[in-house]
């Protein structure tokens, strides 16, 4: 019996949160018995005995304007050839980019759409260049999605109400959080009167997850004691690296303060650490948190309300939108004997919600669109 087959759809590869879900997400499939095809402009860095890579030809440069146009037309064209030649009646796709492609190549061919919403594109669209275009096509995506996607998966309750309100689709919507993938490591507590503290942020770094703020309320500490590493890469498209690396500069902060860029070695940097700090203003449900949660470090994070779904306990927390609550909660986490202690065990108090076979439950999603 031939397995059943499913398509999608991304670009070409990026690091981070959303290509390790997608990835993780043709993987569960493949070994659940489905056959993935994926089209791209390049092969992506995932493997499976039954993952296909159909590659676009593309003649425009991906910093070309006319890039995305041909890549969207070329896109749609090849999906509804799948779609025919192997009666595919499920595409699986992360986004509503992703997911008007899929509604335009199958139109009256009886696909089900599954789509997956990694953050809200309509936040990040204010943040970014060229904003008021961006806002009106990142809302007509959203209503298309929601009206003609058999279903629509987010990674958060908050994300999922705020989605219902701007566009309905209350039939359609459910979530499916990331989950806790990470085994403990020997996490070190630091002794605060010899230790550097190491501190870190693992994000890309744009304006949305708020690096920034981080900064401002290190500048502001009397103690010297602390190192703070930046893991990621800039993909603001504003140059917000730069904007960091000048306030780093300016504040004599150059010694204290790397960026490290993405790095391969993320667990062994971490195991080195005393403290996760995630000063998002905006999140779905943040691989990087979880992740750090897993190995048992200290986590402090944003007062947004995607985060107080992982984190509720309000030690844990800190405003966003000014340095002087995280200037005091670094202070202490500083200066307090066994401070850090406390934090650390908070913040494993909150895993346990987080701990759960997330291939199993994605499956179980695709079984039950297909079935049904």
């Amino acid at each position: 019996m031939n397995a059943t087959v499913i398509l999608s759809a991304y670009y070409r590869h990026k690091p981070g949160g959303f290509t390790t879900r997608l990835y993780r997400a043709y993987r569960a499939l493949d070994a659940a018995g489905y056959r993935v095809i994926y089209i791209a402009t390049e092969t992506l860095p995932v493997e499976g005995e039954r993952i296909q890579p159909v590659i676009l030809p593309m003649r425009s440069r991906p910093t070309s304007l006319w890039y995305w146009p041909e890549f969207y037309w070329r896109a749609v064209r090849e999906l509804r050839r799948l779609t025919r030649e192997h009666q595919v009646q499920q595409h699986l796709m992360f986004s509503f980019f992703y997911a008007s492609l899929s509604i335009l190549a199958s139109w009256g061919l009886g696909v089900r759409t599954l789509t997956f919403i990694r953050g809200d594109d309509i936040f990040d669209a204010a943040k970014k260049r060229f904003a008021r275009p961006r806002l009106w096509v990142h809302r007509v995506l959203e209503k298309l999605g929601i009206r003609y996607s058999h279903q629509v998966i987010t990674t958060s309750e908050t994300m999922k109400a705020i989605i219902n309100q701007r566009s309905g689709g209350q039939d359609k919507t459910q979530s499916l959080p990331n989950n806790i993938t990470t085994q403990a490591l020997p996490i070190q507590l630091p002794n605060i009167r010899q230790d550097t503290v190491r501190i870190a942020t693992l994000s890309v770094l744009n304006p949305r997850k708020n690096q920034l703020l981080v900064l401002q309320a290190l500048q502001q500490l009397p103690a010297q004691h602390w190192e703070y590493l930046l893991i990621g890469s800039d993909n603001s498209g504003l140059d917000y690296q730069a904007e960091l690396q000048a306030f780093v500069a300016d504040n004599g902060l150059s010694e204290r303060v790397k960026f490290l860029g993405w790095r391969d070695d993320v667990p062994a940097i971490l195991q080195r650490c005393h403290l996760l700090l995630l000063p998002t203003l905006h999140e779905g449900s943040p691989n990087a948190l979880l992740e750090a949660m897993g190995y048992g470090l200290p986590c402090l994070a944003s007062d947004i309300p995607e985060i107080r779904e992982i984190l509720p306990d309000p030690e844990l927390l800190f405003y966003p939108h000014h340095p002087a609550e995280l200037t005091r909660k670094l202070e202490r986490f500083l200066q307090l004997p066994g401070y850090a202690g406390v934090i650390q065990a908070k913040t494993a108090q909150c895993s346990a919600r987080y701990t759960f076979d997330w291939d199993q439950r994605l499956v179980a999603l695709v079984d039950a669109a297909v079935d049904g």
